[in-house]
């Protein structure tokens, strides 16, 4: 009987599991949605119960619709930086504070340039951010003692569920490199990092690799999951990693592209890689990969809040007539100029983590005359989206050497335009591929080498189909490469008046 082999993606807005044939084909998934808890400027957090069910949901719905099918395994792919602490009596104190969550800004921001945090950056592969959960925990310390008291752990979603299915702390190195206590050298939690906050090892789970395998599943998740106490669970590894990983991105040259709500760009190394200014991350996806990249806050929800503002003529008649209004405004997008007749815009409406890894950073149009009009605006949006993401591209480069490939998914993948604009932009080639379930691939690649189905992660790339490539128009490249400089300088001019802003925002409240 075949063997189906399970990934579960726990993501930052849904849960999705996904049922995998022996030959790496999607079988069945299924997933659910969650909302972002936003009650006070800068939160982001979510609720411990209702990701929690979603994980066990998905689960049960998989196991059922390939049933009589076998479960080789369920291998777990999360999202980064997530933290919840726990009392003494294994019950949460906080709500998951998500990876999105800017609380611990001023923390972050005291040690940027300093000797301590540029020590813990070469530790640890993590810039000084708020999205970390080794900066929560400073503000925590700081600004919730009562918490911070009482915490008996620290962890994520991911060990969370683990502790509930197996009573057991644990996680795997590559979840924990997104921490900020992980040494990215040693592979153990970083001493300096864990002095810094005050904490011990002992409040931290176990650190185990990602193929690591689990079973004895408490009895009642084995009733609502339709498992057995035998069925392998296996630890996996962190999404951005995995994605990599499931798209076949191991070999030097081929770096991925995500664009969704956010973005990233990343790149797989042979050894730690971290950046002279730290500007990118360094992020473990095992004992012989490391993941460099720039995750962005801004990537297609930066469009989304320009439809809610720009063209909205145009989508209510698209609307009218039964069309797709995101549709009909790309095609006002491809009819307006490269360069959008000189409007540029900064897309860090959300701050932003790579490459200026700087919460209070602003967005911003430059250049507007009386001319320009909402088609221009809106070009110039999408243009800035891609813009921001060729700077992290070329900090890569000069990290990892030359990218000669870029694979590429995510949901800007279902606008031609977008994609022939961020092609035009890097100047490089972006290859699509067949499944979109590159994290969850990723995880159930790691299970396949943990049980000796495969011997090295290299089998990816046999599995990837590339459905789709869309190669640059040079002519508009060069544009871009004239285009470049001038939005780099705008950008770093402005930037000085970030937190001068943010303090008359604060006023004006």
């Amino acid at each position: 009987m075949e063997k189906i082999a399970i990934g579960v993606d726990i993501g930052t807005t849904q849960t999705k599991a996904v049922g995998f044939n022996e030959d790496g084909t999607v079988r069945t998934s299924f997933y659910i949605r969650y909302p972002l808890i936003q009650e006070t400027e800068g939160m982001a957090e979510q609720t411990i119960d209702q990701i929690f069910q979603a994980v066990v949901t998905c689960i049960k719905q998989v196991v059922e619709t390939v049933h009589p099918c076998e479960i080789a395994f369920v291998s777990f792919s999360t999202a980064m930086h997530g933290l919840i602490v726990m009392d003494n009596q294994n019950q949460p104190l906080t709500r998951v504070i998500t990876w999105a969550d800017n609380r611990a800004e001023k923390f972050a921001e005291a040690l940027k340039d300093t000797a301590l945090g540029k020590t813990l950056y070469q530790n640890t592969g993590m810039p000084m951010h708020p999205m970390t959960p080794f900066q929560k925990i400073r503000w925590i310390k700081e600004e919730s003692t009562e918490i911070y008291e009482q915490a008996a752990k620290f962890i994520g979603m991911k060990e969370y569920i683990f502790y509930r299915f197996f009573n057991q702390y644990v996680t795997d190195i590559s979840t924990a490199s997104g921490t900020g206590f992980l040494n990215i050298h040693t592979l153990e939690w970083d001493q300096e990092a864990l002095v810094e906050v005050g904490i011990t090892i002992d409040q931290l789970p176990q650190l185990v690799t990602p193929t690591h395998q689990v079973t004895g599943l408490v009895k009642k998740w084995q009733e609502q999951l339709g498992l057995s106490a035998d069925t392998i669970f296996i630890l996996g590894g962190a999404d951005g990693p995995l994605s990599n990983l499931g798209l076949g991105a191991l070999k030097e040259g081929t770096a991925t592209l995500t664009v969704g709500t956010s973005g990233a760009l990343r790149y797989t190394v042979e050894q730690p890689k971290t950046h002279p200014h730290e500007e990118t991350f360094c992020c473990v996806l095992d004992e012989n990969h490391w993941v460099i990249g720039g995750a962005t806050s801004n990537g297609a929800g930066i469009f989304d809040w320009a439809c809610e503002n720009l063209l909205t003529e145009v989508q209510t008649e698209a609307r009218l007539a039964g069309e797709n209004p995101y549709d009909a405004v790309m095609e006002m997008v491809k009819a307006t100029p490269v360069g959008a007749k000189g409007v540029l815009f900064h897309p860090y409406l959300l701050g932003e983590r790579a490459p200026l890894w700087d919460a209070e950073a602003t967005g911003s149009f430059i250049g507007l005359k009386r001319h320009h009009d909402d088609r221009m605006m809106m070009r110039a949006v999408v243009e800035g989206i891609c813009l921001n993401l060729k700077r992290v591209l070329i900090e890569l480069e000069e990290l990892g050497g030359s990218v000669k490939a870029v694979r590429a998914t995510g949901g800007f993948a279902e606008s031609v335009v977008f994609k022939e604009v961020m092609a035009d932009v890097l100047g490089q080639k972006l290859s699509l591929t067949e499944s979109v379930e590159a994290s969850a691939l990723g995880a159930v690649l790691l299970g396949w080498k943990s049980l000796g189905i495969i011997s090295d992660l290299d089998a990816a790339d046999h599995l990837v189909k590339i459905s789709e490539t869309v190669e640059p128009k040079m002519e508009n490249h060069q544009l871009y490469q004239q285009i470049y400089p001038l939005y780099l300088n705008t950008q770093q001019q402005i930037a000085a008046s970030y937190h001068q802003l943010a303090k008359l925002r604060a006023d004006l409240d």
